[in-house]
């Protein structure tokens, strides 16, 4: 019998894997908060929708395999997926209030995902005090960029919208995939940026350690763009965030 094909993580994600310690986590943060239903949500109907989805995002199934002969770790399908390990419930989070959330979230966003599983995982929090529910999505950024996460997220979490719902718009480009040239030539950049001393005063600019909280900015997203749009120049709703 062959072995299954593997793909090799690519210079960047290898070295946000490698970057991981006890200070610095290698996973990003969604917390998806659902208004009161006609009751709590199942766990094993969230945990049968998710798993069907993820023949669609092959990623929720595959975990890292350490490097081999060659230097470089690789992606492959986990054999012994269980989807009860990625969607569970957070137990001793019921009648929470708003506060007690964001304190159970920042003690999600601590805990380091399993690199012996693929790099993802979902706490559903609550019934909170006013009937809400949230889900604590935690994704490694070697699993996803950004828009990965939120495409992920949405094909496995998301019922699809129906088609005469859609706006009519030109199929999306895919980026082109860089060589391995590309990436060893790219990567120096973007560790300076993420780890390098900065030239100018920042109150981010300070030594990294476990010690931190999350930070909430309760401000509904379109205030967020119309702050932005009335700044001069390019100004991103992340800007607005960092500089709440």
């Amino acid at each position: 019998m062959s072995e299954p094909e593997q793909e090799r993580l690519s210079a960047d994600d290898a070295a946000i894997l490698a970057l991981e310690s006890a200070a610095i986590a290698g996973h990003t943060l969604k917390l998806i908060v659902l208004e009161p239903g006609r009751g709590p949500v199942d766990l094993e109907r969230l945990r049968a929708t998710v798993e069907s989805r993820l023949d669609a995002e092959p990623r929720g199934r595959q975990r890292v395999e350490p490097a081999g002969p060659d230097g470089s770790a690789s992606w492959i399908d986990d054999d012994s997926f269980e989807i009860d390990a990625h969607v569970r419930r957070r137990d001793g989070t019921e009648g929470l209030d708003t506060a007690g959330l964001w304190s159970v979230t920042g003690e999600i966003m601590s805990e380091r995902l399993d690199h012996a599983r693929p790099l993802w995982a979902m706490d559903l929090v609550g019934p909170l005090a006013d009937g809400r529910e949230a889900v604590v999505v935690r994704i490694h950024h070697a699993m996803a960029d950004g828009i990965s996460c939120i495409r992920f997220l949405g094909t496995v979490l998301w019922d699809a919208a129906p088609a005469d719902a859609l706006p009519e718009h030109a199929p999306a480009r895919r980026a082109p995939r860089r060589s391995v040239a590309r990436e060893a030539l790219h990567l120096p950049g973007a560790l300076a940026r993420e780890l390098g001393a900065r030239a100018s005063r920042s109150p981010f600019d300070r030594p990294i350690g476990p010690e931190r909280e999350l930070a909430f900015a309760a401000v509904p997203l379109a205030d967020l763009k119309r702050i932005g749009a009335a700044r001069p120049g390019h100004v991103t709703v992340n800007d607005v965030l960092l500089a709440a």
